[in-house]
């Protein structure tokens, strides 16, 4: 479902949506997304955004359950093949004691994906880094630092594990 609210959504040419997936969600209605063309989404899956950008390029794969956050943009490269329930968060909040978690400040970095990922089933990454060109993040992984072209990471926190050869 398109969300009604938010009007800077593009769709690209010969993509499939499933109809379950929630393009747009926002509680303020900011935000825009652009979807390349030939892009899958599978059913399940949110693309939220809270002020931020989710570009999503050519060619891309989302299986189900897949949740993307966007205070922060976030940049999907093409031919990147994302496993089912994926969760990318591009937003983060403030943990100063004087103050309740949630009365602080939210903030946003961003994350960049680069083209030719794959992201195995369950990966969570967080704000604030780049997952490079031709990078594999193992089943289960939690992202906390940038992950530099061609190697696998997999774990909690997720480290180098290996590279593409």
């Amino acid at each position: 479902m398109i969300h009604k609210k938010l009007t800077n959504i593009t769709i690209g040419e010969k993509c499939q949506i499933h109809a379950d997936a929630l393009i747009g969600f926002s509680e303020n209605g900011n935000g825009k997304i652009r979807i390349g063309n030939k892009v899958v989404i599978r059913d399940n899956c949110l693309l939220r955004t809270c002020g931020g950008q989710i570009t999503i390029l050519d060619n891309v794969v989302i299986n189900y359950g897949f949740i993307c956050h966007a205070m922060g943009n976030i940049i999907i490269g093409e031919n990147t093949l994302i496993s089912p329930n994926v969760q990318i968060y591009s937003q983060n909040h403030g943990i100063k004691k004087c103050s309740l978690i949630r009365n602080q400040k939210q903030t946003g970095f961003g994350i960049m994906i680069e083209k030719d990922c794959w992201l195995g089933a369950g990966v969570i990454i967080t704000d604030g880094l780049t997952v490079g060109e031709g990078a594999i993040i193992g089943a289960g992984s939690v992202v906390t630092k940038n992950v530099p072209q061609y190697e696998i990471w997999a774990g909690n926190p997720a480290k180098k594990i290996g590279e593409r050869k």
